[in-house]
């Protein structure tokens, strides 16, 4: 059940991204950089600090949520999607396999505590391999060049897990003074 909540969170930040990240952008750049790589993108929090807390379990409610925003929000066709998809979330399972082979750290002993500048470093190299595999897809799908948007998957990525951190961070703040706040009435 715990599993649903990164499937609903990457669709909530992929409908936020959508609609309110991409127009905004559009405003700013040409529209086809922002509708192919944006940068801010919201849903690689939710990838990365999923896979953080829940392990690569969560692999799956994100590669299936990323098929299924891609298909209904984007009319994006099937074959591209789940390619897409798998690159994605392959790139999830790689960016932190390398991070523990080259730290030899064990990401999933839980503390107290969360050391988000290694969740920004693993996000940075989820990014790397999202976006030189996404280019790599799309240089051969298309027959075109599509390193601008290497670029923009890199700035897009870590822009949005930031932001997505510190909108989590917040988050949860307020959850915790809401609940002292509900129990100290009682």
């Amino acid at each position: 059940m715990i599993f649903l909540i990164p499937f609903f969170v990457f669709m909530i930040a992929f409908l936020i991204h959508k609609y309110l990240v991409i127009p905004l952008e559009v405003l700013v750049f040409s529209p086809e950089v922002a509708e192919y790589a944006s940068l801010l993108y919201l849903p690689h929090a939710v990838r990365i600090v999923s896979y953080y807390i829940l392990g690569p379990i969560s692999l799956v409610p994100i590669f299936f949520s990323q098929c299924i925003t891609f298909i209904l929000f984007n009319d994006a066709e099937l074959l591209n999607t789940i390619s897409l998809s798998t690159i994605s979330t392959l790139s999830i399972y790689l960016g932190f396999y390398l991070y523990e082979i080259i730290k030899k750290d064990n990401l999933f002993n839980i503390t107290k505590t969360v050391d988000w500048k290694k969740i920004i470093i693993i996000g940075f190299l989820v990014s790397i391999f999202n976006s030189t595999l996404s280019s790599l897809y799309l240089n051969i799908l298309f027959k075109k060049s599509y390193e601008y948007i290497n670029l923009n998957y890199l700035i897009g990525d870590v822009l949005g897990l930031v932001i997505g951190m510190i909108l989590f961070i917040f988050s949860i703040k307020f959850y915790y003074y809401w609940e002292n706040k509900i129990g100290n009435q009682n």
